[in-house]
């Protein structure tokens, strides 16, 4: 495939239908803390509603660029969700949809992109509005491979990079009109980042990548993941695969990566890795979410488990925090001026 055209406002069915995602436990959803991770609450009330999105897979988290007390979170089992603060509840603002990823313009943040998966199909959809309408600008032919990343280029916003479960990057210059294949890594797109002219690409199995030509070509930055010796006898494997990963926007030479053997950290722009070990207790080592914050990159958050790790020296001591949940924390969100406040999104389900 060298070029996929794709029809512009396809309209369709997947407004808010204010569904109950309740279950008898809370195994999913949503925490927040306000005092740095020292106690976690659930936010899992919907606006005007008895359910709860309890049973929400989070597969990501964001705040309004405009206003830092409006959240967003998709779910992996369906809808994308918008956390009104002075109600404490979220609204649900799109559904039906399997959200893997979204992205909020940080212009407008009236437009957001979303990307899943909807009847069997990749999709990435657009609303202009709000979530008040929305319409599909990318559908992928093939049968359960969905789009499982999306970004934005923040010096052009007509130009958009998506990422699909097949391993397909494909681009357009042209705010979704047209649509084309820009590289087949034939390995699972798991998340990508756009900043500081140059966007990042993790894949499951062979790590991260960075472009600085509109995804024209890719360099490895992952090559210096190695074994970790534990004893002289002893060497730990390589990293299986690779989940969440961080590029610090002000100094890009500083990264994280979270794998199934726990949380690498490098200072010289992915040249070299570090592992970064975490006081583990149950033998469980597979870190998924990497947080840092905007103000202090020496505070930094990931997770094993449900237990959250926070480290106030760049990963040189970890203090630990579980939540209360038989789910995996997948995402944590910190606060850009109240680094205090911090929320965290719960993975319930195998995606």
């Amino acid at each position: 495939m060298t070029k996929t055209k794709i029809l512009l406002f396809l309209s369709v069915a997947l407004l808010s239908a204010g569904c109950s995602l309740s279950g008898n436990a809370i195994t999913a959803g949503t925490v927040k803390t306000v005092n740095g991770g020292a106690d976690w609450q659930f936010m899992n009330k919907i606006q005007g509603s008895t359910a709860t999105i309890d049973s929400l897979s989070i597969s990501k988290m964001a705040f309004d660029p405009q206003d830092r007390t409006v959240v967003y979170a998709g779910g992996y089992n369906g809808g994308l969700y918008k956390w009104d603060d002075p109600s404490s509840s979220w609204k649900e603002i799109l559904s039906n949809i399997l959200v893997y990823d979204f992205v909020v313009n940080p212009v407008d943040s009236k437009t957001i992109y979303a990307a899943g998966l909807f009847s069997g199909h990749g999709r990435l959809l657009v609303t202009k509005d709000g979530g008040a309408t929305w319409n599909q600008i990318f559908n992928d032919p093939s049968q359960d491979n969905p789009v499982r990343s999306v970004v934005l280029n923040p010096a052009n916003l007509n130009e958009i990079v998506i990422g699909l479960g097949s391993g397909s990057v494909i681009k357009s210059a042209d705010g979704g009109l047209s649509w084309q294949l820009a590289k087949d890594f034939a390995d699972r797109v798991n998340r990508m980042i756009w900043q500081n002219n140059s966007m990042y690409i993790l894949l499951q199995d062979k790590g991260l990548f960075v472009s600085t030509d509109f995804a024209g070509t890719f360099t490895q930055l992952s090559a210096g993941v190695h074994p970790v010796a534990v004893s002289n006898n002893i060497i730990n494997p390589a990293p299986a695969t690779f989940n969440q990963f961080y590029v610090d926007p002000l100094t890009p030479s500083l990264m994280y990566i979270t794998t199934s053997d726990g949380l690498y950290k490098s200072i010289d722009g992915g040249t070299t890795w570090a592992n970064m070990p975490l006081p583990i207790q149950n033998g469980d080592s597979v870190s998924r979410s990497i947080a840092v914050a905007q103000n202090s990159s020496n505070i930094v958050f990931t997770n094993v488990g449900s237990t959250v790790y926070k480290s106030t020296d760049g990963g040189a001591t970890w203090q630990t925090q579980k939540v209360a949940t038989n789910g995996i924390i997948n995402y944590i969100l910190i606060d850009s001026q109240l680094p205090q406040i911090d929320w965290a999104g719960i993975y319930g389900s195998s995606n």
